[in-house]
């Protein structure tokens, strides 16, 4: 059973390592191993409501012995306190703070010591906290057997503890140490970086310093389609040269990372390529099947491209077909690409504790051009963001008379294409609802969330049900994130036990966004939406852990270019059907205004105008 539950819990799919950890509880109760591994599968699905329950219900506090319960209990309330605001920020940031230092007491390790002294300062306690941050420094650890990663955090750890005792310039110069110990140790370092930002905003010291130690900054690029040759639409091998030479200039000056994008020819392509000249990580962005792609944005141009983009496309880190659809790309699928392209870019920053840059190649004058699709659209969605753009002028000419990709056309009579926020609502368990509570259940579980979605402020264009479940779908993915949020919190206020309902009811809210088609339901004789990407939606909710709302890949980079209001933390890749191919999945939760201002201060100090 252990060896199950760590394969999958490994492998991201909380969702069945939380069921098995429930199927082996059934059978043996006090096993307090299960209990720790469910507690941590809540956490890590973002239900931290549910793992606050769960821990206090698994009395997983009182088992003294253990140092990863111990650390679990720690872990979850310093995830309470950063997501939190005011009052309750300043006592779960305490709790976690003596959490953190009755784990010390126990195993005199100097990652629990260094935790205390922050979440104590945190807290507003000095005092206690210069106590653990002496600790951290003159305590006796062994260092024999150290990797190079755990040199890293014992020399971080002493840098923190010098930060929160004032010495500034060792702070900085052991911190510089710290990451020369294990310099591509990246997502390490980011950890670091945002817990330190946190402290010195609350010490009101300068923050400048730590960007230079900032990971390799992740970019989104974008750029005008082009050929080798004369006439419209085409550069010759000089101009092509002074791009590229451009380019890398940028990817340099800005210390770019991994890169996020299209594949089509030229600029995309130039851009990809001297990326991976670099080092750099390429994860290729597009809106159709490769083989669809290839036809539409890079044959026409010549073979040449077509060698170039399947060399590029052999060395990309991750290659993401967001549809199935095998026609023409049109403007609708393009759009949609460059928003989920621009996300990811956005979401890979936000982990590493930094800010993202965009790289466009269009021409100088381009800035009042009104952008529809494409380089500009990208442009002027970034900028939106009050995010860094980097423009590289495009050396040939281009026609004042943009051409636009293939129309949105409808293929057939009486459907029409729209992109679409779903989301997928399950009560999971009402199969054990017994027969004559049924009537009692749609009266006070289904009724209460029908009435909660029709008093949203951006009701949804869409709205079906069946049984148990729900179907929805907005114009915008903020609109359905709130959504997602409001109806979770309305199921948490349901007194099951009031209406002798099972306690183990749980609410699984999945999302997902795409393009879909819209028409009628040739059996309900009303509008109904249609095509793979519902499908992908509806599979997802089936292995959501309840409580929680997952959603996919495109919904999380989607939201991160347009609120601030949620934060998606990582599930994994996970199977969601036997057909389908796997699913990279968030957890979304929402934020406190407060708890989103501070998670923002703890990113990046580098600037965010656009330059």
């Amino acid at each position: 059973m252990r060896e199950r539950i760590i394969d999958r819990f490994n492998q991201g799919d909380l969702a069945r390592a939380y069921d098995l950890c429930q199927d082996g509880l059934r059978d043996r109760p006090d096993d307090f191993w299960l209990k720790h591994r469910a507690v941590l599968c809540l956490i890590r699905s973002g239900a931290l409501e549910r793992a606050s329950a769960a821990y206090h219900e698994y009395r997983l506090a009182e088992i003294r012995h253990d140092e990863d319960c111990l650390a679990v209990g720690a872990r979850l309330l310093k995830a309470l306190a950063l997501e939190s605001s005011g009052q309750a920020f300043a006592r779960f940031a305490r709790e976690s703070a003596r959490n953190y230092a009755d784990v010390h007491a126990r195993t005199g390790g100097h990652y629990p010591a260094i935790n205390a002294a922050s979440m104590y300062m945190l807290a507003g306690d000095p005092g206690p906290a210069e106590i653990y941050a002496r600790k951290v420094l003159y305590g006796s650890f062994d260092t024999a057997t150290a990797s190079r990663e755990q040199a890293y955090y014992r020399q971080a750890s002493q840098a923190e503890a010098y930060l929160l005792l004032g010495d500034l310039p060792t702070a900085r110069s052991t911190l510089r140490e710290a990451f020369r110990l294990d310099p591509d140790n990246h997502l390490a370092h980011a950890t670091t970086l945002r817990q330190l930002r946190l402290l010195v905003a609350v010490l009101g010291l300068d923050s400048d310093w730590l960007a230079p130690l900032e990971p390799p900054r992740p970019a989104h690029y974008a750029g005008h389609i082009f050929g080798l040759g004369a006439g419209e639409r085409q550069l010759d091998k000089g101009q092509e040269g002074r791009l590229r030479d451009t380019v890398e200039l940028m990817l340099a000056r800005h210390h770019v990372g991994p890169v996020h994008g299209a594949l089509a020819a030229g600029s995309d392509i130039v851009i990809a390529e001297a990326a991976l000249a670099r080092g750099c990580e390429l994860n290729v962005v597009l809106p159709a099947p490769v083989p669809a792609f290839l036809d539409a944005s890079v044959r026409p141009f010549g073979e040449a491209w077509v060698h170039r983009f399947e060399a590029c496309l052999e060395q990309a880190e991750k290659v993401v077909e967001l549809t199935s659809d095998r026609r023409i790309v049109s403007v609708q699928t393009l759009n949609f690409a460059s928003l989920v392209a621009m996300g990811m870019a956005r979401m890979r920053a936000s982990v590493l504790a930094t800010e993202p840059l965009q790289i466009l190649v269009s021409e100088v004058d381009d800035a009042e051009t009104p952008a529809g699709f494409g380089t500009l659209h990208d442009r002027d969605v970034w900028s939106a963001c009050g995010l860094d753009q980097v423009r590289v002028p495009y050396p040939g000419q281009r026609s004042s008379i943009r051409t636009k990709p293939a129309a949105d056309e409808n293929p057939e009579p009486g459907f029409r294409p729209a992109m679409r926020a779903m989301l997928f609502l399950d009560v999971a368990g009402s199969t054990s609802v017994p027969d004559d509570r049924v009537p009692h259940f749609v009266q006070a579980v289904l009724k209460p969330l029908a009435a909660c979605c029709d008093a949203l402020a951006d009701p949804p264009v869409h709205a079906d049900s069946w049984g148990d479940g729900m179907f929805l779908a907005f114009d915008r993915v903020e609109d359905a994130a709130r959504a997602a949020d409001t109806l979770r919190q309305a199921f948490a206020d349901i007194d099951m036990d009031e209406h002798a309902l099972p306690p183990s009811l749980g609410l699984r809210i999945a999302g997902h966004f795409g393009p879909v088609h819209e028409g009628e339901d040739p059996l309900q004789k009303r509008p109904s939406l249609f095509g793979g990407q519902v499908a992908v939606a509806a599979r997802i909710e089936a292995v959501t852990v309840p409580g929680s709302i997952f959603v996919s890949e495109a919904f999380a980079a989607a939201l991160a270019m347009s609120s601030y209001a949620f934060r998606s933390e990582y599930v994994g890749q996970i199977r969601i059907d036997a057909v389908m191919p796997d699913q990279r999945l968030y957890a979304l939760r929402a934020l406190p205004a407060n708890a989103a201002a501070n998670l923002r201060r703890s990113r990046s100090a580098r600037s965010t105008q656009p330059v």
